[in-house]
């Protein structure tokens, strides 16, 4: 009889084959989701954000470690405290952000998990005493994050979260623009991280002025691979030398305040290509500049 409900149904064989593709990849996804800038995540789909679940401040406190982490600031060289803990990075180590057909989500799921933000406030509130002007917070937190060492990891190296970058002392281009935009954010600034994905990078935006801005996003370019003058988006980055020429992505982090005193590091950026345009020998008083404008931003300057 049509429509029994006790009769076993026959599926058509092309029915059946999409169905078990579709498992399949399924399957595939939930084991294994790679990130556009070449990070893989491994794990289950469930996120790890929001509503991560209670636990005890003494098992998340186990391993206590202070961590000075250098910056400069106009060539003064300044320390931040962080206070990690090994219980915070073994949790987070068993938390993996689940997949999203948007890319802003899976991306605000490294700035949004709530336990990790417990302890990154600490590290935003210690940039702010050490530094009471708002603009030279934002320098010293740019510095900082330059400063840590950068690690190229292979495709199929778990993503790290914040917390990871700062425990570990070292990450790749996204994992340290993700640190990043969570300190500008913290810090009450408008942020956005910039995904190339035609040269597998990803930079960090603040927002400024529309002319320091990159291209048309509303927001100025940031590099936090290695040490480099806020805007200056000309420079090779990673080992393999790569310039950023196509087109980023926009993920916008957070709205809040724009950098207005970022005119100064445009400045000195304009200042330094010109001054490198001048080839490997340059005279006395270029050199001296060359060096200085080096010295006022870490970067190593061979010198």
């Amino acid at each position: 009889m049509t429509g029994d409900p006790y009769r076993p149904r026959k599926f058509p064989i092309k029915t059946v084959i999409v169905v078990l593709v579709v498992i399949g990849i399924a399957a595939i996804w939930g084991g294994q989701i790679a990130s556009s800038v070449g990070t893989a995540v491994t794990g289950t789909l469930e996120a790890s954000g929001l509503n991560s679940p209670e636990i005890s401040k003494e098992t998340l406190e186990k391993g206590p470690k202070t961590i000075n982490y250098p910056y400069v600031l106009r060539g003064k060289p300044g320390s931040i405290r962080f206070d990690a803990y090994r219980g915070v990075n073994d949790y987070l180590s068993t938390k993996y952000p689940a997949a999203h057909r948007d890319d802003r989500d899976y991306w605000l799921q490294f700035t949004d998990e709530s336990i990790q933000d417990r302890y990154l406030q600490q590290l935003a509130a210690n940039i702010r005493a050490a530094e009471p002007e708002p603009d030279n917070q934002v320098r010293a937190a740019i510095s900082l994050v330059q400063t840590i060492p950068y690690k190229d990891y292979s495709f199929n190296t778990a993503a790290k979260y914040p917390y990871h970058v700062l425990y570990h002392q070292d990450g790749d281009c996204d994992e340290k623009s993700l640190l990043l935009a969570y300190l500008f954010r913290e810090l009450g600034y408008g942020t956005a991280v910039f995904l190339f994905e035609k040269e597998t990078h990803m930079a960090v935006g603040i927002k400024a002025p529309d002319r320091y801005c990159y291209r048309d996003t509303g927001y100025a370019f940031i590099e936090t691979t290695v040490p480099s003058i806020p805007t200056d988006s000309g420079e090779e980055y990673g080992d393999d030398g790569i310039k950023m020429t196509s087109n980023p992505k926009v993920f916008v982090i957070a709205e809040g305040d724009s950098f207005e005193g970022i005119w100064r590091e445009h400045a000195d950026a304009v200042e330094w290509n010109k001054i490198r345009d001048m080839g490997p020998k340059l005279d006395s008083y270029n050199y001296g500049r060359y060096r200085n404008l080096a010295q006022s931003y870490g970067i190593d300057y061979g010198g």
